[in-house]
Order: C-alpha cells, then sequence, then structure tokens
C-alpha cells in the first residue's frame, strides 16, 4: 500500500474522534507525560495532542485557537484548544493541544 498517496490507513481503526460544532473526524490521539521544570521544582503534566487528515483539518476550519472535543468510542475525553499545527508532507497535521478543562 502506498501510505503517501493515502494516510488515512493511519485512522482507520482508531477508536478517538475530535468534533468541532457539529462535525467530527477521526483523530490518533495521544497525551504522554511530559516533567516540565518551573522554578527550580518540577511540575507534572501531560502534552496533548492529535494527528489527523489534512483534508479534515479543512473540512473542520481548525486553526489556531479553534476549540475542538476529543472522543474515545463516543464517550468524551475532554476540550481542547488547538496551539499548533504542524502538516508532515504526507497527508496529516499534528495539532497541538492545550486542555480546557
Amino acid at each position: 500500500m502506498d501510505f503517501a498517496s493515502d494516510s488515512s490507513i493511519f485512522l482507520k481503526d482508531s477508536p478517538h474522534s475530535a468534533a468541532v460544532g457539529g462535525s467530527s473526524a477521526q483523530v490518533l490521539y495521544d497525551a504522554p507525560f511530559k516533567s516540565q521544570s518551573v522554578f527550580g521544582g518540577e511540575v507534572e503534566t501531560a502534552s496533548p495532542s492529535c494527528s489527523m487528515l489534512d483534508e479534515d483539518v479543512a473540512r473542520l476550519g481548525i486553526q489556531y485557537e479553534t476549540a475542538l472535543t476529543i472522543s474515545k468510542n463516543g464517550a468524551p475525553l475532554g476540550t481542547f484548544t488547538v496551539m499548533g499545527a504542524e502538516p508532515d508532507g504526507m497527508g496529516l497535521t499534528r495539532l497541538t493541544l492545550t486542555n480546557q478543562d
């Protein structure tokens, strides 16, 4: 299979989706642990992000500060704000998120 011409294969079995308004799209969601050094101390947090097809980013009108809701198998995980969008040149865009909840 030519992954470069059809990036949707990466999202095919993903249980996660992102909704903006009444529309949604499948995403690959990730919230890895992150440790930040703040004023000489350590703060534990998560660094949420998701990847979605470029065409879905355009269809949903996603840009800086767009609010979206991430769900897993239809159950909401949280509402997030897009802080960055990085197209990978292969049909997917990685969205850096910050949690609104």
